[in-house]
């Protein structure tokens, strides 16, 4: 089936980017405040168009660009996150903090970009070449390597920006030149060619090609040893900038994982077993670890999301029929807890200034419901139940349980304790801690505390309500019928 219809998201985040960017050159600068609502409403009408008009299926342009049910999620998930984060910089730079980080300006220009890497993420998962998959990677990263030094006047944020500009450049070299080895040996650059073609190939080649293609994709799901540039970038760019790339980054890089481990190499997904879980124990162990001694709150949410990165690599390891759903349910799961906590550390930067755990103490005394949506989402990505955050990973130790892995799952467990012990850190300071009387931030601002509490209140029933698994699921039987 050939329709335009399946293309709709992308053209209404693509519209949406133009028109902000346009009206941004006639407007005044009180004016200018409307920009994020436009954007935000262009991401809504995105997602309502994605969930009642567009196909499930469907392709362009010779097959280059596909439809399938695991790119309608992705596509979702995208645009929800790119949503809060576009709320969750309102305040930032349109002045109404009382803290505004130098450099913060140019609200045409940074919503025009975030919303540019929306459209490189929703590319990238209905890509079915490797000049299609290549561009749109690079179209979903350069704009967050550009966000992350969006503060011009402060050297940490410009550092950070060097640092993923130069890692990125690195691991977009592995990929490319490990998709040229593939060109060379498939003689084609359809992705469905290429694994017809390498299914049975052994050469030295190929196995450069993958050790290439693999590093690349380890950097983009920020996997221990490529993990590097996390925990500066996050701690430099500006904090409504770290919350985007927090998700934004792993969502991209699980859905070009996908593109790779199951379109190009699924055949040979089984034979990697023991060393995914190898990878997948190391990460989430030198995440965790290294979390315990963080004293900066965005340095400290870096390293849980290398941790949280250990635990997507356990969805590969079994039957994909189980994997994918309970990789894309985590996915979702991990987008409303960690933009949930995010959006309280973006509003207590704002009002503050202050980045450090230790600032957080006595904020149930001055902030209580807001500490409690702060607690509340720590606690999913730690896996307390009931929230969703132990549901999702439920479904993922399952999957690495039944592949027989259980010297995983128990590693998976010990984490899981080690990654409840320093999120009670934050909750400690902010519920036992006296409060600091001299710094007593006022109350959210309306648009961050209505976004903290429907996150809160989603991640919350997420795990609770079985239907959102259940429809992932029915979708992923759908795309891998699609893959034989």
């Amino acid at each position: 089936m050939t329709t335009m219809n399946i293309a709709y998201p992308e053209i209404i985040v693509i519209a949406t980017a133009f028109i902000v960017l346009v009206a941004d050159l006639f407007m005044t600068e009180r004016s200018r405040a409307a920009l994020a609502p436009i954007a935000a409403l262009g991401l809504l009408v995105g997602i309502a168009v994605t969930a009642t008009l567009t196909p499930v299926t469907g392709e362009l342009l010779g097959g280059r660009f596909a439809m399938d049910p695991v790119a309608w999620w992705f596509k979702i998930v995208f645009m929800l996150a790119s949503l809060v984060a576009v709320i969750m910089s309102m305040d930032t730079l349109d002045g109404r903090a009382r803290v505004r980080p130098r450099g913060m300006g140019f609200r045409g220009e940074y919503y025009w970009i975030m919303l540019s890497s929306v459209v490189g993420m929703m590319l990238l998962i209905s890509a079915r070449d490797l000049v299609t998959l290549f561009v749109s990677l690079e179209i979903a990263t350069l704009p967050l390597m550009v966000l992350a030094a969006w503060r011009r006047d402060d050297a940490k944020s410009g550092e950070a920006g060097l640092k993923y500009v130069i890692l990125g450049a690195l691991a977009s070299a592995f990929i490319v030149y490990g998709f040229s080895i593939l060109y060379g040996l498939a003689r084609s650059a359809d992705l469905n060619e290429i694994a017809r073609a390498v299914a049975t190939e052994k050469s030295p080649a190929f196995l450069l090609a993958v050790a290439l293609v693999l590093a690349g994709t380890g950097f983009k799901l920020t996997m221990v040893p490529f993990h590097m540039w996390a925990a500066d970038v996050y701690q430099g760019a500006p904090t409504p900038v770290t919350a985007y790339l927090s998700v934004a980054s792993k969502a991209a890089g699980l859905a070009f994982a996908f593109q790779i481990l199951f379109r190009l190499f699924g055949d040979m997904l089984p034979q990697w077993g023991a060393l995914i879980a190898l990878f997948a124990a190391i990460t989430m162990t030198l995440g965790n670890v290294v979390a315990i001694v963080q004293h900066n709150i965005k340095r400290f949410m870096a390293f849980s999301a290398i941790s949280q990165a250990g635990y997507f690599l356990l969805g590969f390891l079994g039957d994909a029929s189980e994997g994918v759903p309970a990789m894309i349910f985590y996915l979702l799961v991990y987008v409303v807890s960690n933009l949930a906590v995010f959006a309280c550390i973006v509003w207590f930067a704002n009002e503050t200034g202050k980045e450090q755990i230790e600032d957080y103490r006595g904020l149930s005394l001055t902030n209580p419901l807001t500490a409690l949506c702060m607690m509340i989402g720590l606690f999913s990505l730690a896996g307390i139940p009931p929230l969703s955050g132990f549901v999702g990973k439920f479904f993922l130790f399952s999957i690495a349980s039944k592949a027989g892995c259980h010297w995983l799952v128990a590693v998976a467990a010990v984490n899981s304790t080690i990654s409840l012990y320093y999120y009670l850190r934050v909750v400690r300071q902010m519920y036992i801690e006296p409060a600091d009387k001299e710094a007593q931030p006022p109350s959210p601002s309306t648009s961050i505390s209505i976004t903290v509490a429907i996150l809160t209140i989603v991640v919350s029933i997420l795990g609770i309500v079985p239907t959102i698994y259940q429809h992932i699921h029915a979708a992923t039987i759908t795309w891998l019928a699609s893959l034989q």
